[in-house]
Order: structure tokens, then sequence, then C-alpha cells
């Protein structure tokens, strides 16, 4: 095992969200166009200083179990095969309420679910959380065609606040997650018309730039080619 993988082992905790910056070859056009699509979203969104080039979520549990929605198919995959990503780890800010098994049971649902462009884990959501919890489309989101990656982590994140709601009987569960803005980073138009980020359309810079929200995650490491950096720069130059 790598010393990467050893320190990423020191690091990592379960229900860590780790964000990749993909770095597609001149022609790899399959995969550089989505990126570029992404990557454009999040920066008209959050701003170009804000973290806006990740382009690929994970939902870490132990070195063998990393959940991530990928081409043919959501998986667990091993810490040791994006070890060397250009990657961030970000950490949910109230431990307290994460129940670690319901957590992995809402990602074990979506694993081996097909990755479809044009309709990527519609189903796996509806069975998780139930039509009635999802909103329509809003100028913060990215479009119904445009699900990614995150969709599948925001979604496994949802299911465990649902089930525990459910378990602790407090009813009718709401939207864990990027649930309101912070009043200081939007424009007073956007404050009005915002009603939550719906759950398909969470996108990896929703997790890396939760301080635009509600603090939801915090970043806790950032590592680049296998090397640990200084993670306390917010600056959109984290990509390099």
């Amino acid at each position: 095992m790598c010393k990467t993988c050893d320190r990423l082992k020191e690091i990592l905790k379960p229900g860590d969200v780790v964000n990749t910056i993909g770095h597609p070859k001149w022609y790899e056009v399959w995969f550089k166009v989505p990126c570029w699509a992404i990557q454009r979203h999040q920066r008209k969104l959050f701003g170009k200083d804000s973290r806006w080039k990740d382009t690929h979520t994970m939902l870490y549990f132990s070195p063998d179990e990393t959940f991530s929605v990928e081409y043919p198919e959501a998986v667990m995959k091993s810490l040791h095969t994006f070890c060397q990503s250009d990657l961030t780890v970000y950490r949910y800010t109230r431990l307290g309420l994460v129940n670690f098994k319901t957590l992995r049971d809402g990602a074990m649902e979506i694993v081996g679910t097909k990755y479809d462009v044009g309709q990527l884990l519609d189903i796996a959501i509806f069975d998780l959380l139930g039509f009635e919890n999802l909103r329509l489309l809003s100028v913060f989101d990215f479009g119904r065609k445009r699900k990614v990656c995150s969709v599948g982590v925001r979604a496994a994140y949802e299911y465990m606040w649902k089930e525990t709601c459910q378990e602790s009987g407090e009813g009718k569960y709401i939207k864990l997650l990027f649930g309101y803005l912070d009043m200081n980073k939007w424009t007073d138009k956007e404050l009005e018309e915002f009603r939550g980020v719906d759950v398909e359309a969470t996108a990896p810079a929703h997790f890396a730039n939760s301080e635009y929200f509600g603090d939801e995650f915090a970043l806790v490491a950032r590592f680049k080619d296998g090397v640990e950096l200084n993670h306390s720069d917010k600056s959109g130059g984290i990509a390099g």
C-alpha cells in the first residue's frame, strides 16, 4: 500500500465526502465535455473565487468501500484506486446526527444502478426518498439531463435523515442538506427565490462550498498527485 493511502486512512472517517477534479486527456471528448459543463455551471453559481473545479463526488466508508456513481454503474471502490487523484476531503459538521449504518444502507441501495446520461439515478432517488420529496427545478439547478455523481451522495445522506426521522417518530422529514442560504453570499433576489437545493440538482461544488449554505461540510484535507497540500486556502485556485 502506498504512503498516500496510509495517510488518507489516518485522515478519512466514515461519511466523509471525497471530491476529485478530472483532468481528461485532450482526445477524451466524452470525458472532457461533461467536466467542462460541470465546472462552468459551478463557477456561474458560486463565482470564480469559490471551489468550482471539482467534477466528481464520492462517499467514504472504509478503505475497501467508497461509494461512487460512475460509468457504467454505481460501485463501492477501494481507496487505492483514487488515492493519487487531485482530491479534497469534506466532513459533515454535525456528526452527532449521522447514523453511519443507515447512510451506508442508502448508498448500497444505489450500488449497481446503471449510469444513464439522461436519467441518472432517477429510479434510485424515487425509491429512496419518495417522489413527494423532489421539488421542481429552480434557477439554482443544473438540469434534469445533467445529473451527476454528487446526486448519489446527496441521496444517501437524505435517505439516512429520512429513516432516522421515521425511526424516532418525528414525522415527515425535512431535507437535511443545503436548506438555506448564507445571507451574505447571495443577492436579495436569490435569497427571495430560494426554496432549497433539489436532490437532483446537487453538484460537487455544493459540498465544496457549503459555507454558502449552512456550513454543512468542512474542508479536512487536500491531495494532488499523492502529495498532501495545505488546505487552509479557500480560493478558486485550489484546483491548480
